[in-house]
């Protein structure tokens, strides 16, 4: 029978560290609170710390006897029992150093009887380290990613996670560009070099690290540094796509969309089942304005499941005891819980002993605020709704219906539809059944359903380009079914109007050479190219999720007479295009862009030989392939690449019938994106409705505090954030700390008196009428709502055992007030405020990391 508890924080670089750890739990026996009670019987014989090597994938132990002596082993996923070697304890710190850094969030994991402790606490330490990161760099991608990297490389890993983590929340990028990411950009692959070499070139690194080193550069306001080292990464390999997105950044901060959106359409392209790539062009389309192509590259991003954190399996306690270390809650009333802090995403946040308990948990069981499913979003899921409340943010909820309308096919448009079996769910037809049959004959078949008494004639005004790159006209007509039909000229991906000419008529289609991607495990990733297609004549079903087509709408083909002339942006080896480079050297050859080929074309047509014109052969267009090749009407529509087909590839045609109906114009909706469409209405109705009654309840002079529960009023906070209305979130918050203690809305209200909200609030205020009007954040007024915050939320975490300086999302918070106002005025303005010398020194030791590190404003 014995004790146990978990730690983050410790020290496991050596047996020695974890055994002064241990022997300090026998020195708390005697204080007056201690972990173990003031008044317990406790003796400790001995002590076991076990501690996971994630890169060895075994179980570290150090068995310390009172008084005695210290016996470190290892075991193996097979139960062995090994000596340890020196490699394992570097491997050992680093994991434990990784994981304290990680899990430093209270509210993102958390677990019962978690201490927390200070991983690095001074530049001493700090030095060391990094030294351990270095020396195990190369080895992080063993270590795995987070959710939404696909694939596990040396710059995306949780090595390089919990690095970038470390000195983004002190904001010290130079720190870390300088230390640590130029020496490992500029110097042979796993060795180490100095970083005076700044003007070297690149010899057998990974690019990956060039990027990360460029994102450092760009966040530090070193961005001259950050286009070199861009500019040399690219001349060693132009298609590594982390560099493509880090340019696209770096351009659309710029104000050069095009440019970024060109970049960014090539990072889609040699990364295309990756979503970071995808997620990075979404968001140029957006800032763009351009929803409509934004949509469709949400409906084709590869969508990963999302796989939790690993929460340590240890037998169900007997009893739990969580003695109080200070006598400060005096003062300060927390709403005592039972057991520790409330998990994440719990739904409510009560006080045991308070009055209405019984009554309160009953109305959150019932409440169906708390029922939302917005809040368990995680990984790729959550960004996309991210990314549709940006859209319904700007442009409302009606255009978004209208936009998806617009894009996708409707369920009236499919029952009416004159080819229904070409968008069919069925993934068991036959692949060769009725895969020949010509345009021509399919009117035919069909003349008796496409023709409807009192429409107008179509128009040939619209076209998409083909797998090949030929532009094929299509029907249209202003009186289609649905809510889109009325929309089909102002469709951005329709190409002008062009007539099958004798040359594209008789040009084969040329195959462009990639480079082989490596398949990936999730269905929105699947790959086929097009032109592959084209020469089999066959459709091929890629996902388990796709619409598949039992009607393939296929051209006669005829013999080719010319070769195409095919052009293909940063395609290495290439004679007529450079190697792409610097963003200030030679963008102008980083394009997509088909007006070079629709100039070779024009000159090639004006050489060749009359012949006999044949219909041009219709070819299927994944939705990948049109959302991110397609250029504007304007201009000739280039050849769609070769991407990997993801969503509703088979359900997307180039044509439609005569008869005008624009159902193959469209895209058959994941059905992942049309469940998040539909969770954001869930949270659009919850909104509306509480915002209608507190505006009733305002105007009849009722209260409002009380109308909800404390874990509602939090729960409407969170809606608010989430679709953007931070004032309102902040007024949620309030309520519920009128009701009682709450970390969660606490930690809400400093991240907006710290500016983490900023940009959020002035574009609510910009958008909406009526919003108060905000606070600067250079105001005293916001500094002391923001200590009052720090205070409280430190009292809180020392209650429950988190004595973590930094990484603390509390200290993140107030380093950020310091480079607003500097320490000095900080820390006067936290004397002013007449706190305990016991609370003071809680509050002390985040100034204490802002002086020892030398973060910005700890100078003034």
């Amino acid at each position: 029978i014995g004790s146990y508890h978990h730690v983050l924080g410790v020290d496991t670089s050596t047996s020695a560290s974890l055994a002064a750890y241990i022997n300090s739990l026998q020195y708390s026996l005697s204080e007056t609170q201690g972990w173990f009670g003031s008044s317990s019987n406790w003796k400790i014989a001995s002590g076991t710390y076990c501690t996971y090597n994630a890169f060895s994938n075994v179980d570290l132990r150090v068995q310390v006897k009172i008084p005695g002596g210290v016996d470190a082993y290892i075991v193996t996923p097979a139960g062995d029992r090994r000596e340890v070697t020196e490699e394992l304890w570097k491997e050992c710190h680093v994991s434990s150093l990784l994981r304290a850094i990680l899990y430093a969030d209270p509210t993102t994991y958390s677990v019962t009887g978690l201490r927390r402790m200070t991983p690095v606490t001074s530049p001493r330490e700090e030095t060391k380290f990094v030294e351990a990161i270095v020396e195990q760099f190369w080895s992080g991608w063993a270590l795995g990613s987070n959710a939404e990297t696909q694939v596990a490389s040396t710059a995306r890993n949780f090595l390089v996670d919990g690095l970038m983590s470390y000195f983004s929340g002190l904001r010290r990028y130079a720190d870390c560009a300088a230390e640590i990411l130029a020496p490992l950009a500029y110097a042979p692959l796993g060795g180490q070099q100095s970083s005076s070499r700044m003007s070297a070139e690149f010899k057998g690194i990974d690019p990956e690290v060039a990027a990360l080193l460029a994102e450092t550069y760009m966040e530090g306001d070193e961005e001259v540094q950050a286009v070199r080292v861009m500019h040399q990464a690219l001349k060693v390999k132009s298609s590594c796509y982390p560099l493509l997105a880090t340019q696209a950044e770096f351009l659309r901060r710029k104000k050069y969309p095009e440019a970024a959106l060109t970049v960014a359409r090539m990072a889609v392209k040699y990364a295309p089942s990756e979503f970071q790539a995808w997620a990075k062009l979404t968001e140029i389309y957006l800032e763009g304005g351009d929803y409509q192509r934004a949509m469709l590259t949400l409906n084709s991003c590869p969508m990963y499941t999302f796989v939790d954190h690993d929460y340590p399996r240890v037998p169900t306690p007997r009893r739990i005891n969580f003695p109080v270390k200070s006598d400060v809650l005096a003062d300060y009333d927390l709403g005592e819980q039972g057991t520790g802090p409330m998990p994440p995403n719990s739904r409510a946040s009560l006080d045991m002993d308070g009055p209405g308990l019984i009554e309160e948990m009953a109305l959150n069981e019932n409440s169906t605020i708390l029922r939302l499913s917005a809040p368990t979003l995680r990984c790729t899921f959550a960004r996309v709704y991210k990314f549709l409340t940006e859209i319904v943010s700007t442009i409302g909820w009606d255009e978004l219906l209208l936009l998806r309308s617009q894009v996708f096919v409707m369920e009236e448009e499919y029952r009416n539809s004159a080819i229904p079996s070409a968008a069919v769910d069925d993934e068991d037809q036959a692949e060769d059944e009725d895969e020949h049959v010509p345009l021509s004959a399919l009117r035919e078949r069909h003349t008796a359903e496409l023709s409807r008494p009192g429409e107008d004639e179509p128009s040939t005004d619209a076209a998409l380009p083909s797998a090949g790159g030929d532009v094929d006209t299509a029907a249209e007509d202003s009186n289609a079914v649905g809510a889109g039909a009325r929309v089909i000229d102002e469709d951005p991906l329709a190409g002008p109007e062009v007539k099958p000419t004798e040359e594209s008529a008789a040009e084969p289609v040329a195959e462009p050479a990639v480079e082989p991607a490596v398949e990936p495990e999730t269905p929105a990733a699947a790959s086929t190219p097009a032109s592959e297609e084209a020469g089999k004549g066959k459709k091929k079903n890629k996902k388990n999720k796709g619409k598949k087509s039992k009607d393939n709408l296929k051209a006669e083909t005829t013999p080719s007479t010319e070769p195409q002339a095919v052009t293909e942006a940063a395609n290495e080896g290439e004679a007529s295009t450079a190697s792409i480079v610097a963003i200030g050297e030679q963008m102008d050859v980083i394009s997509l862009s088909d007006t070079d080929h629709g100039e070779a074309k024009e000159m090639e047509s004006q050489q060749q030989p009359d012949v006999d014109i044949v219909p041009p052969q219709v070819e299927q267009l994944s939705a990948p392939q049109t959302a991110v090749f397609e250029t504007a009407p304007s201009e000739p529509n280039p050849a769609p690449e070769h991407l990997p087909i993801s969503g509703g590839d088979e359900e997307s045609l180039a044509t439609k019938p005569e008869d005008g109906s624009d159902i193959i114009r469209k895209r058959l909706c994941e059905r992942w994106l049309d469940n998040l469409i539909m969770i954001l209405f869930d949270d659009l109705r919850m909104y509306t409705s509480w915002r209608s009654r507190m505006h009733n309840l305002r105007i009849t002079g009722q209260p409002v505090t009380y109308r909800y529960t404390q874990a509602e009023w939090e729960a409407l906070g969170d809606l608010a954030l989430r679709l953007r209305r931070p004032s309102e979130a902040r007024e949620a918050y309030e309520y519920a700390l009128a009701i009682r203690f709450s970390a969660r809305a606490w930690q809400r209200l400093l991240e907006m008196h710290s500016g983490t909200y900023s940009s959020m609030q002035q574009e609510e205020q910009r958008r909406h009428e009526g919003v108060p009007e905000l606070m600067p954040l250079t105001s005293n007024d916001t500094l002391m709502q923001a200590l009052d915050a720090v205070v409280w939320l430190s009292v809180y975490h020392d209650r429950w055992y988190n004595n973590m300086a930094y990484p603390n999302p509390v200290c993140e918070q107030l380093i950020k007030l310091i480079n607003i106002h500097g320490l000095s005025k900080v820390r006067n303005s936290m004397v002013s405020m007449n706190l305990k010398p016991a609370v003071f020194n809680m509050v002390k030791k985040y100034l204490e990391v802002a002086e020892k590190f030398n973060v910005r404003g700890s100078k003034w």
